[in-house]
């Protein structure tokens, strides 16, 4: 565990009620981490996606660089990746100028399983120290984010936005249900005042 992880960790709130929120009790809801897809949820994939990570152009998804400063509860990002490890991917996202706002960085290479395999959210959660009812994952793939996460028993963000979808989809709304639904990354800190569910963001 990296010296950020650790000050993150020792610092977070234990739930959310001290995480500052406001509003209805969630019923039994204790989210502690908030999991963020990579690839066309916080870096544009298409653009560029033949050059390797350690070289590749920086093109941020819409909302981005705007909502994880506001993310009161240490975030992570799961990930499915060819090749990169977590190391490699953490710092790409240093390189991004987003990379101090994660706690943890999980990939499929590290892993050994992809999204929506269990065994990439046993890895996951093991590697995080959470219980998948502790965890929101945002995505913009039904196929492997939302679906992954309802078939294990995670919460699920899903990105509708044309701007998010990917090419590899395989599925529809119709096949898969995500807990939430939003359009852009920028709906997401007025999340708990549209569905009445507490969230681990804050604005300040």
């Amino acid at each position: 565990m990296s010296d950020y992880e650790s000050h993150l960790l020792a610092n977070r709130p234990r739930n959310l009620r001290e995480a500052g929120l406001r509003g209805e009790t969630g019923a039994g809801m204790d989210i502690r981490a908030v999991a963020f897809d990579f690839g066309h949820t916080l870096i544009d994939e298409q653009k560029d996606g033949t050059i390797s990570l350690e070289s590749r152009p920086i093109h941020l998804m819409p909302g981005v660089s705007e909502v994880l400063p506001h993310i009161s509860i240490p975030p992570a990002v799961w990930a499915n990746t060819r090749t990169a490890t977590g190391a490699e991917l953490r710092r790409f996202l240093d390189r991004a100028g987003i990379g101090r706002f994660f706690a943890w960085v999980v990939t499929s290479v590290d892993a050994g399983f992809r999204k929506p395999g269990s065994g990439f959210f046993d890895f996951a959660l093991s590697r995080c120290g959470l219980a998948r009812d502790q965890v929101l994952l945002v995505g913009n793939q039904l196929n492997t984010d939302v679906a992954g996460g309802q078939q294990y028993g995670i919460r699920t963000v899903w990105l509708s936005g044309r701007a998010y979808r990917s090419a590899d989809e395989t599925l529809s709304p119709q096949h898969v249900h995500p807990t939430h639904t939003i359009r852009t990354l920028r709906e997401l800190p007025s999340l708990p005042q549209r569905t009445r569910t507490h969230f681990p963001t804050s604005l300040r």
